[in-house]
């Protein structure tokens, strides 16, 4: 997939969501460690913007996370299975109460305002059907599949936030407007 607009801050350094759970992040300990997967985010070397390494041998780059008007903050980018085994696409839906409803899916990431202290889900349609790509449930070594997830959009002015994915564990990454 191109690259629309580089959405990687350019220090990679991982960072906590802290969040509506109550529980405050231990800055002592990488996010990926405290999200209980994935491991640090890097650029591609290609260019094309952020790649975060999940769980055995998956793979997310995010080539753009961009404001569109009516307060929608849209990510794009990438799965792919790096690894040599078929993996669960389950893991990927956060496990959240309408995980049934939207299949296998990428309804489980979320974004992070961490000066506004505000954590961002996924839209649903009328329907409670999340605004995202479903996944098949299975995804075999080699499989690779778009990825774009729709969220509210942060305040006016917001620009960096964290992505964060189960498995993948947390990314800081840039809000650009949509041209």
């Amino acid at each position: 997939m191109a690259a629309v607009g580089l959405v990687a801050v350019a220090t990679l350094s991982l960072s906590g969501c802290g969040g509506d759970s109550g529980g405050a992040p231990d800055s002592k300990k990488p996010a990926a460690e405290q999200e209980g997967g994935g491991k640090p985010a890097a650029a591609d070397p290609k260019g094309m913007g952020l790649e975060m390494k999940g769980a055995n041998g998956a793979v997310l780059t995010i080539d753009s996370v961009q404001r569109y008007e009516g307060g929608v903050v849209t990510v794009r980018g990438e799965m792919r299975n790096d690894g040599k085994e078929a993996l669960n696409t389950n893991h990927w839906t956060g496990g959240n109460d309408l995980a049934l409803k939207n299949g296998y899916s990428s309804s489980g990431a979320s974004l992070a305002d961490l000066k506004g202290k505000k954590r961002y889900y996924p839209l649903r349609d009328t329907q409670g059907n999340c605004l995202c790509n479903q996944f098949h449930t299975v995804f075999q070594p080699g499989d690779k599949a778009p990825v774009y997830v729709q969220f509210p959009a942060p305040p006016e002015g917001t620009t960096a936030v964290d992505f964060a994915m189960p498995t993948f564990g947390t990314a800081p990454v840039t809000i650009t407007v949509a041209q």
